[in-house]
């Protein structure tokens, strides 16, 4: 949740230290006046000690009941300020109030104490062939998706981000398979012909839409509600935790469980801001980030009968779809995205 009053208050606090020759200071909220150029320079400094050394702000794009975004506060925020004393506070913030992904991405790579929870296929843009983990159907349970995230090849790629200016603080946040919400029936990649699927304008999204048959348009996920009630759009790809989060019931009419991806999400910060961590302080961000992407894929797991149940009582009728029309469609995805080479190598490391 976004934290304003608190950054008010902190910054009262700081005022009031640094005027008694106490030390320490705090990233301004989001719209507070920019600060002095000596506050810039503590911020942007290795902490010394104290409480709040250091500010590391965490967007979402989704709601603040959503598994995830719980997990981030209940087990990441408590876990990691307790265990460094205060010294290290975190602020989660829903609904991509601190910008759309890519924008905390690029804060993030020049160094700013930002992080965001985001997929491999926005990455890509950075390390391509992480794009390969959001392929569609690279993956077809949560545990098949986790070893991908084990084998040599992705610890490849991961090197390759954190050398792009990234740091991994751990990929384990599951948050369920990506299905088809509509305005009209789905069954098969011939009745999507013609409709408007919002893609979150990641490669892999839109051509993974596209050879399923569908048309895409680019929107932030917080535009998709207006979107389908404007009908600017017919549909959107979506997990069911965020689907009943963003009141999908209430915008489109019909569920197809494609199952095209198992998402599994990162929780990315800047590897500059990481790196002026103590050695201890970037344990424990690691470990708690494990600790909350375990708590919110369980979570999200267990809940998803109670997620069907709230999307069909609100109206939505669910699709007998021929899961393995989609998926003969979709092969054609990983030769135009030239991902058939890693492809091999992940299937070799995996047996299959």
């Amino acid at each position: 949740m976004k934290k304003t009053l608190a950054a008010l208050l902190a910054g009262t606090m700081v005022a009031a230290l640094t005027a008694c020759g106490g030390s320490g200071s705090s990233a301004p909220a989001s719209g507070e006046n920019q600060t002095s150029s000596e506050d810039t320079k503590k911020e942007n400094s290795p902490g010394t000690g104290g409480s709040g050394s250091y500010t590391l702000k965490i967007n979402t794009a989704l709601s603040e009941t959503d598994p995830l975004f719980l997990a981030l506060t209940e087990v990441f925020e408590k876990t990691v300020e307790e265990k460094t004393d205060g010294d290290v506070q975190v602020e989660v913030y829903s609904g991509s109030q601190l910008g759309n992904d890519e924008d905390v991405l690029e804060q993030a790579i020049v160094g700013a104490g930002v992080g965001v929870v985001t997929d491999p296929g926005r990455l890509s843009n950075y390390v391509y062939d992480i794009g390969v983990l959001q392929a569609p159907y690279i993956a077809e349970s949560y545990d098949e998706a986790l070893k991908l995230f084990e084998t040599e090849t992705y610890k490849k790629m991961e090197t390759e981000i954190e050398n792009s200016g990234f740091q991994i603080l751990s990929f384990n946040y599951y948050q369920g398979e990506r299905e088809l919400f509509t305005k009209n029936p789905v069954a098969g990649p011939d009745d999507l012909k013609g409709q408007r699927i919002r893609s979150s304008g990641s490669q892999v999204v839109t051509s993974t839409l596209e050879a399923m048959g569908a048309n895409t348009s680019v929107l932030a996920w917080s535009e998709a509600y207006q979107a389908l009630q404007q009908q600017v759009i017919e549909g959107v790809e979506v997990h069911l935790s965020a689907a009943v989060g963003s009141s999908m019931q209430e915008v489109t009419k019909y569920l197809a469980f494609t199952g095209h991806q198992q998402l599994l999400t990162g929780l990315i910060i800047s590897q500059s801001w990481y790196s002026k961590l103590p050695e201890e302080y970037q344990t424990i961000l690691k470990d708690a980030s494990f600790e909350a992407g375990k708590a919110a894929s369980e979570n999200v797991i267990a809940k998803n009968d109670e997620y069907l149940k709230t999307l069909t009582d609100g109206g939505i009728e669910v699709i007998e779809c021929d899961k393995e029309a989609f998926k003969t469609a979709c092969d054609k995805v990983y030769d135009e995205l030239r991902y058939t080479e890693v492809k091999a190598a992940i299937d070799a490391e995996l047996g299959r």
